[in-house]
């Protein structure tokens, strides 16, 4: 059994942001993650699949509304408005930190840092920041990506010159705003879901001029990365800090599965001799929402998160009890 609570916690500039978290009834925590969702979401459109998780394994998760969008919007001037890069990372590095003084034991019950869609493409440039601007971010034990928008599909990526003529409008106008609708066809093949998303007013798809150009220029950033003979851009590095779980869809017609995989194979290990360092999942068939897709994939993509977060937890304290046990030695 799995129970659920809703609440808040506010950021430095006084942002109530709404939350909400799941976790076991009748077992004890093992793990934490904490999920990123991605543009025109909300967390609670996760309920399904975060109780179910949870009643499986040992694991809390920990979500919230992102600036903009859901119910951390209280005005119409914050529809939409997620600020720049800068913002949206320094706003995953304090939610963090939150989450992780939250958790009594964080080396005990290890924190996972999970994103989808354009959540899993902020993660990146989170997790990927060598030095965070000089913060130093909570421990992270791994990372899980669930269709992560590297790059755009053909099919939902907006014209050339849309984009030539918002950046141009954006260097006077930067907080003005436009819809970007996604194609509900293309984000599940779960009819039941994709009449909901089109019947919530919280999912309205609004964005700002400024907040366009940066999701634009971190897909450009991502997407040279990818290329193994391309420079790495600046801010980035082309080393992952944890294991990562990678998934992705085949038929995803909103994030391209090729530049997507093509940039898991670029990245290096954090660790060559570590064989769980890496893992790659393909979902022939499956559109973009994994976790609601039907035919088995939401349930075997369920049972992947789930088995490979116990997985890097019982090796993760392994780790942590052979350090404990390693006796000091002092030189005089």
């Amino acid at each position: 059994m799995a129970t659920s609570t809703s609440g808040a916690f506010f950021l430095s500039d006084g942002l109530k942001v709404y939350s909400r978290v799941w976790e076991p009834r009748d077992s004890p925590i093992k793990s934490h993650i904490a999920f990123l969702h991605g543009f025109g979401d909300r967390c609670d459109h996760y309920d399904a699949f975060f109780s179910l998780l949870v009643a499986t394994y040992p694991i809390k998760v920990h979500a919230w509304d992102r600036r903009g969008w859901g119910k951390t919007v209280r005005t119409r001037a914050q529809m939409g408005d997620t600020g720049r890069s800068l913002q949206v990372i320094a706003e995953i590095h304090e939610a963090l930190t939150y989450i992780a003084s939250t958790i009594p034991d964080i080396r005990q019950t290890p924190l996972f840092l999970m994103g989808h869609s354009m959540g899993g493409q902020e993660s990146a440039f989170y997790l990927l920041d060598p030095d965070l601007d000089g913060h130093r971010p909570p421990p992270v034990t791994g990372w899980i990506l669930e269709a992560p928008y590297i790059g755009l599909d053909p099919a939902s990526h907006p014209s050339r010159i849309v984009v030539a003529v918002a950046k141009q409008v954006a260097r006077v106008f930067p907080k003005l705003k436009f819809t970007q609708a996604l194609s509900g066809e293309f984000v599940t093949r779960n009819s039941g879901v994709r009449e909901r998303y089109q019947r919530d007013p919280l999912c309205h798809n609004t964005g700002t001029l400024e907040g366009l150009q940066d999701v634009l220029q971190r897909e450009s950033d991502l997407t040279k990365l990818s290329f193994s003979d391309q420079p790495i851009p600046s801010g980035l590095s082309a080393r992952l800090p944890c294991p990562v779980l990678w998934a992705h869809g085949s038929a995803d017609m909103i994030t391209s599965y090729a530049i997507s995989k093509r940039l898991y194979e670029r990245l290096e290990p954090h660790n060559e001799a570590d064989p769980d360092a890496k893992t790659w999942k393909s979902f022939e068939g499956a559109f973009h929402q994994l976790h609601s897709e039907p035919d088995g994939v939401a349930e075997e993509f369920l049972r992947d998160v789930g088995e490979w977060v116990a997985k890097i937890t019982a090796r993760s304290l392994a780790t942590t009890e052979d350090t404990e046990k390693t006796p000091l030695i002092v030189a005089f």
